[in-house]
Order: structure tokens, then C-alpha cells, then sequence
């Protein structure tokens, strides 16, 4: 007759005692660390901010000064300080017995977006993270009017995104756009350093039409101060437009 295999409680039974003192072990270390007042945050440091102040960054993380360090949510603390229009990412660290340190990125202006009479900062990713005032910004994107610009929130309006995107394919290539706006039938309007506009129209074929552009600006050399504009609506019939 075969012998039956014995169960895992059964062969567990002869270490219950050893089983339930690591079990008080546990629970005993475990408050331990909810009550004992040495845990408690004694050194909070803020590092990596520049723009934004390490009291608006300790104020938005509410770190509790009487709990200990070990059951705060280190990771609500980030979600809130990344709420701050400025901070890209924010890391909480804890660091045995009683320090906390705070590690954020910040966003850095990249554009100023336009629509009607609101003007506001954006980073790369088209967050706003200010109103724009006197402080001026080497590109701007000219949307339509009401178009939300509310200070913390990311611009995602189409126009907004292909603008971006017609701004790094002209990087790519070399020029410089300062201004971007659609025309009335929905093309790109662009103007570069120097004032030269591109009417790109549609962002069909966007990287062969600024190819385009390249090579005629490139040509035309000292005689480039006296182009206005370069249409490449057509690109099979490019214009020029003089001052």
C-alpha cells in the first residue's frame, strides 16, 4: 500500500510556535515603525529647482511631520509636487532614520502660444506654465482664438502639435522660424530670424518643401535681404515674393 503524501500543513504543525513568533516578530517591528518618534521627518531636502521655490514644493508635497517616514506616500507627495506647472518629475526618497529628500526636474519655457488676447509659456511638451509676460521667447505659435491656455494644463490642439512638428523639421534643415501661425485656409505661415516667411500651406510633403526653401535661400546668398517671402504652396512652382 502506498503511503499517502503528507499535506503542508501537516508538515508545517511541528514549527507553529516558530511560525507565530515570527509572525509577533513582524507585527511588533511593523509598529515599531508606525510609532517609534525617531522615524519622524527631521531633515526634509529639496533638490534639482531653480525656478520654483522649496517652500511651493514642500507645501505641495504635505509631508506629514509627526508620522513616521515609512508609511507616507512617497508617491502622492510626487504626484502633487509634479502638479506644479514648472516641475516635469519629482522622486521622494527616504533615507533612514528621519530624512526625506525630494529630487524634482523642472520644464523649461520652450515657446510662447497665442490665441486672441491670451499669451502664455509652454514647454516642449506644450504645457502651460505661465502666463507670458514681459519676458520675451525667440518662437512663438499663433492659434486660433479660444484656445485653452489655462496654467498647468497641455495644449493639444492639432494646429498646436503640427506646428511643434513644422518647427523641428525647420531646425533640422537648418533655419531658424520665429513665428508660427495658419493662414485662412489652413496652411503654415512661417516667419524666419531675419523676417523671410515661408507659405508651406498644407504640412503635406512639409520635409520636400523646406528642402526646397534650403536650396533656393542658399542660392540667392546676399540678394536673400531682399526676399520677402518664399511661397511653396505649389513646390512644382515655387515664388518668390520681394520687398
Amino acid at each position: 500500500m502506498r503511503r499517502r503524501k503528507r499535506s503542508v500543513v501537516a508538515r508545517l504543525r511541528p514549527f507553529r510556535i516558530a511560525i507565530a513568533f515570527a509572525g509577533a516578530a513582524i507585527a511588533a517591528a511593523a509598529i515599531f515603525l508606525l510609532l517609534w518618534p525617531g522615524f519622524c521627518p527631521r531633515s526634509i531636502v529639496v533638490q534639482g529647482n531653480r525656478r520654483v521655490s522649496t517652500p511651493e514644493i514642500l507645501t505641495a508635497a504635505r509631508i506629514a511631520p509627526h508620522l513616521s517616514i515609512w508609511i507616507q506616500n512617497t508617491r502622492a507627495m510626487a504626484r502633487r509636487i509634479e502638479a506644479i506647472p514648472y516641475v516635469g518629475s519629482a522622486s521622494i526618497h527616504r533615507i533612514p532614520p528621519a530624512s526625506i529628500r525630494v529630487r524634482v526636474s523642472e520644464r523649461v519655457p520652450f515657446a510662447v502660444v497665442s490665441s486672441g488676447l491670451a499669451r502664455a509659456l509652454v514647454d516642449r511638451s506644450l504645457r502651460v506654465l505661465a502666463p507670458a509676460g514681459a519676458e520675451e521667447m525667440p518662437l512663438t505659435f499663433v492659434l486660433h482664438p479660444g484656445t485653452s491656455l489655462s496654467v498647468g494644463e497641455f495644449v493639444t490642439s492639432a494646429p498646436a502639435i503640427e506646428m511643434r512638428s513644422a518647427y523641428d523639421v525647420m531646425r533640422r534643415a537648418g533655419l531658424q522660424p520665429v513665428r508660427l501661425e495658419l493662414d485662412r485656409f489652413g496652411g503654415l505661415d512661417v516667419t524666419l530670424a531675419g523676417g523671410v516667411r515661408i507659405l508651406a500651406g498644407p504640412a503635406i510633403d512639409l520635409e520636400k518643401k523646406i528642402r526646397l526653401v534650403t536650396a533656393i535661400l542658399g542660392q540667392l546668398g546676399y540678394d536673400r535681404r531682399r526676399i520677402a517671402a518664399v511661397d511653396v504652396r505649389a513646390p512644382a512652382t515655387p515664388v518668390l515674393v520681394y520687398r
